[in-house]
This record gives structure tokens, sequence and C-alpha cells, in this order.
């Protein structure tokens, strides 16, 4: 097992497939104590079993991060265990691909109540104790759709757009506290959103140099550098990680 991440409290959302769990995995071998969250509890309780059965450590919470409440209680939870929280990564989160003039604005509504308000409310409830202890890395996953304008995707592209700089933002406001904040931004990812093989795939693939989707633990990896001691002058970047699409 190795040690990047070792005696580091991590918190991550949307971890019971794809980057998240990934991340949960890789945080863990890392030598992190991981609690992370999802809606699906069955999926949720396998990968801390998982987890736990090589050597890590790991507490799945069932939460809905658009519910304010239960945020609330996963930071108790965790404040409760452990006493501190070192990493934060904002990952939870949902595409849309359709027209602009065709989506109804309560998917819109929706959509941004998952990709932006909750990472707004996330970090909000997580600062007063990274502030107490003068330290900490919040990591937001944003995406190259935030990045570069793209079809079909405008409402999915506004929201990773407003990671970005919420992400820049913060990162002047709490460096004072010695408080890191970064965003991750991927390109396509193999995930239950993209999956091999399947339509997204089939019709972005020809627009990726490195001519394939990422793995998962691609996108892990990348979050492992924000949340180590490698990475402490590091603040307010957005590390694109999209097999060449926004050099193309």
């Amino acid at each position: 097992m190795a040690n990047r991440l070792t005696n580091k409290v991590a918190l991550i959302t949307g971890a019971t497939s794809g980057i998240g769990k990934a991340t949960a995995e890789i945080f863990a071998a890392e030598g992190a104590k991981v609690i992370f969250v999802g809606r699906r509890t069955e999926l949720g309780q396998a990968v801390e079993d998982g987890i736990r059965a090589k050597g890590g450590e790991a507490t799945f919470i069932q939460c809905d991060v658009t519910v304010q409440h239960d945020l609330e209680n996963v930071i108790n939870r965790t404040i409760e265990k452990y006493g501190q929280i070192d990493i934060l990564f904002n990952n939870a989160g949902a595409g849309y691909l359709g027209h602009t003039h065709e989506m109804d604005i309560v998917d819109f509504d929706a959509l941004f109540n998952l990709n932006i308000r909750s990472y707004f409310t996330m970090t909000k409830l997580v600062l007063p104790y990274m502030m107490k202890q003068r330290n900490g890395s919040i990591i937001n996953c944003g995406s190259v759709g935030g990045i570069v304008g793209m079809p079909n995707n405008s409402a999915y592209s506004s929201s990773k757009g407003a990671v970005s700089l919420l992400t820049k933002s913060l990162a002047v406001e709490y460096a004072a506290y010695n408080i890191r904040v970064n965003a991750l931004c991927p390109g396509m990812t193999t995930s239950d959103l993209v999956p091999a093989g399947g339509d997204v795939e089939k019709l972005f693939a020809p627009t990726v140099p490195l001519g394939r989707p990422a793995k998962p633990e691609e996108m892990a990896y990348a979050a492992v550098f924000f949340g180590s001691d490698e990475c402490t002058y590091c603040t307010g970047a957005l590390l694109v990680v999209d097999g060449g699409v926004t050099s193309a």
C-alpha cells in the first residue's frame, strides 16, 4: 500500500461508480481514511467492502447531495469519526445531451442543483473545519465542457463553467488559511453515464487525439496529486485531463 495520503481524511461525493468510485479506492490505497457518499446503498456498500477487503479504510454514507440536511449529516458523521477533514472531492454530477430549445427548465434546475449548488453547499459546510485546521484541499470535478463550447451541451457546459469560476474564487478567498482549491477537468471518461462502446463514446471518440475515452482510474490519480502534499503550491488550477481534446 502506498502512502501519499497517509493520515488524511478524505470526503468524496458521487463515489458509488465511475470517477468517484475509482478515487475512493485509490485514495484508500494511498493511505487515506475515506468517507464517501452516493444515493445507491447497495453499490456503496459493495465499494466499501471491496476497499476494506484490500486493507483500506472506508465508510459509505447514503446521501443525496442536493439535500442540505443529508450533507450536514455527512459532515457531522465525518467529524464525529475522525475529528478532521483534509480533502474534499466534490465529484457528484450528471450530464445532459440535447437541444437547448427542447430542454425542460425543470431538468435545467435539477442539473444545476447537482452540478454546482451541491459543490457550493458541501464546500460551505467543510470550510469552517479546514479554516480551523488552517489546512485543506478541495477538489472540484469540472469538465472540458466547462472550458470549450460543445453542441447540444449548453446546460451541462454552463454548470461546469460555473465550477471552474467557483474553484478560482474559492482559491483566492481561502489561500490565507492554507486551503487549496483546484478543479479536475475530465474529458470523456467511461462510466455509468458513458458506457464503453455506447452512443456517447461513438459520438465523441473521433474528436479525442488519443482515440479513446479515459479510464476512471486515470482521473483518480490526478485527484491524488491535488490531495497530496506534492501539490502544496497549487491552488486555483484547472487540470485538464482530456486525451488532447482541448489542444486539437
